[in-house]
């Protein structure tokens, strides 16, 4: 079993959420990276889909379960980043009272993301003590 399938996807009052132990988003980021056109992955509650294409990232839900990233390479290095950067910090983190997450979300002249995207939390579990 690859370790992505652990990441879970959920949508709430039209806001998404893809989570998980720290192992599975950095399976799901490796994944991601891979240099084809199309990924296709199936995680608990939906599927994440990523197409490579030219311009800003841009975040989606389509239908009621799938997760659809697009853009540039550069572009969609934010989501990967983010979901590596989120393991690491709940792997590294002493204070366990919030859990660790970023938001990927277009802001006001942002070059970087789409305005047509719909904002995107990345959540990571705490790791298992050892």
């Amino acid at each position: 079993m690859n370790d992505y399938r652990l990441c879970r996807l959920s949508t709430s009052d039209g806001e998404l959420e893809l989570a998980g132990p720290p192992a599975a988003l950095r399976a799901l980021a490796r994944l991601l990276r891979e240099p084809w056109e199309r990924v296709e992955a199936q995680v608990s509650g939906g599927v994440v889909v990523q197409e490579r294409t030219a311009g800003p990232l841009t975040v989606s839900l389509r239908g009621e379960a799938t997760l659809h990233l697009s853009g540039g390479h550069r572009y969609l290095d934010i989501l990967w980043d983010a979901l590596d950067g989120v393991a690491e910090q709940a792997e590294s983190a002493e204070d366990r009272g919030v859990h660790r997450h970023q938001h990927i979300e277009y802001l006001s002249d942002d070059e970087y993301r789409s305005p047509e995207s719909v904002p995107l939390v990345i959540v990571s579990d705490w790791p298992e003590a050892a």
